[in-house]
């Protein structure tokens, strides 16, 4: 089975430093099988179990193809041969199904946050084996907290009885802007001694096995659009609003990342062009007056229920008044979660403080309503669990400042995956990496191998 794991990984790497040999490789019939190949794995991968025949019919390959390429995939240990099918079309033989092997190796998705690091073991198939989460301090800089990290994705692998040389690769999302050319990070906020890290050359080192490195809010993204509420959407914005607020954006199922790498950088838009100073070194981005440490702070003195009180606001809590002080008030080490379960339990300023955020977080994604025109947008985040209250204010912004044509078509919604999703996504990186983007993403022109061969001898 390692054997498999092994192939793999080489092609992965392969595929990675190759790219700039790729001009001629129409032309190869090396490439040209190696494409039939991988467009034979991927039906049965995606569309399987099937009959050696009706993977000829899906792709177009001639069968002779097709049984020369599921011989080598079943020697390779990637498929395996199962049931026969209930019923044969001409009342003869019944054909064997061939079921991709989706336990042929493991990879492991990793959700590195600036206080929690949350790791998943898949199979092949994307299903979690396994899960873990516990703190993590990304202060105490890179290289003690990526030696933590080397060792506790060694642990958890050993603890799920997973062998090393059957790990595939590791996806990660991480907080903070990714150069996609460099794959370093750029100026994360709140992440000192991080700027230009190449955590997959220095991961990569430890562990032996491909890394592929992301901004967080794109993995989170991407987990959604292919394993949960996001599935079959056209044009994604997942936002994730915690300590920082994120936006990862899916077209047509692939990340939208820009140029570089940095696109969704939502949570530093300007709000406020007189309000407090970010992270970033500019003053009144959306995260610095909405992101978790602005509504703690918020609840706590009940500022935004003496506003809301004060102005008659309509969507004041019913039983919110003036005189009422706010149930954190004097608390220590108050964090958002005891925000959100406060405002849960009544209490009119974490309710305030919350709907406030969502208005100005509304605000923003009017804009971008305006300029993508997205069809969903998942709210994901320690802030999000807070449900009506954040999305609901969130909902009436975007109507109200968004022209009808664009708001009226875009549903906003919680994401399906909660703490899993950055993770998961990471995850689908690498099965990317190693099968390439699902066939409902990318046109495949198959070619008999003949064929090219010989337009070869006539070239």
């Amino acid at each position: 089975m390692s054997r498999t794991v092994r192939r793999l990984v080489r092609d992965m790497r392969s595929n990675d430093a190759g790219s700039a040999q790729t001009g001629q490789r129409g032309a190869d019939p090396r490439a040209m099988r190696e494409a039939n190949r991988l467009l034979v794995l991927n039906c049965l991968r995606e569309q399987g179990p099937l009959a050696r025949v009706t993977v000829a019919q899906r792709t177009g390959l001639s069968r002779t193809t097709v049984s020369s390429q599921v011989e080598r995939l079943l020697h390779e240990g990637l498929v395996r041969e199962g049931e026969p099918q209930n019923a044969a079309p001409s009342g003869g033989r019944r054909p064997i199904l061939v079921h991709f092997n989706e336990v042929a190796g493991y990879i492991l998705g990793v959700d590195l946050g600036r206080t929690h690091c949350t790791l998943v073991a898949t199979n092949l198939a994307a299903e979690v084996v396994a899960r873990q989460s516990g703190p993590c301090d990304t202060n105490r800089g890179p290289e003690l907290t990526l030696r933590q990290l080397t060792a506790e994705i060694r642990e958890f692998a050993a603890r799920q009885g997973i062998a090393w040389d059957r790990v595939l690769g590791i996806g990660m999302g991480i907080p903070g802007p990714v150069d996609s050319v460099g794959r370093r990070l750029v100026a994360p906020p709140r992440m000192p001694g991080w700027h230009g890290v190449d955590i997959p050359a220095i991961l990569g080192r430890e562990l032996n096995v491909p890394i592929y490195l992301g901004n967080d809010a794109n993995m989170g993204a991407l987990g959604e659009s292919r394993f949960g509420a996001g599935r079959g959407v056209e044009v994604l914005a997942y936002v994730k609003v915690g300590t920082g607020i994120g936006c990862g954006l899916v077209v047509d199922g692939r990340v939208y990342a820009g140029s570089r790498g940095f696109a969704g950088e939502l949570g530093h838009m300007t709000i406020d062009e007189l309000g407090p100073l970010c992270e970033c070194g500019n003053r009144g981005c959306l995260e610095a007056v909405t992101g978790a440490p602005a509504i703690v702070a918020d609840a706590v003195a009940g500022l935004s229920l003496r506003r809301m009180a004060g102005a008659g606001d309509p969507s004041l809590p019913a039983a919110a008044t003036l005189t009422q002080a706010p149930a954190l008030a004097g608390c220590a080490l108050v964090d958002i979660a005891d925000v959100v379960q406060a405002a849960q339990a009544n209490d009119a300023a974490s309710q305030a403080a919350i709907m406030r955020a969502g208005e100005l977080i509304g605000i923003a994604l009017a804009g971008l309503v305006n300029l993508v025109n997205p069809s969903l947008i998942l709210l994901d985040g320690g802030v999000a669990r807070a449900g009506g209250l954040l999305i609901e204010p969130i909902r009436r912004a975007i109507a109200a400042r968004s022209l009808a044509a664009a708001s009226s078509v875009v549903r906003i919604e919680q994401g399906a995956l909660g703490d899993n999703a950055i993770a998961l996504g990471a995850v689908a990186t690498v099965l990317d990496a190693a099968f390439g983007a699902p066939a409902s993403l990318t046109t495949v022109a198959p070619q008999k191998e003949g064929e090219v061969e010989s337009a070869l001898a006539h070239a």
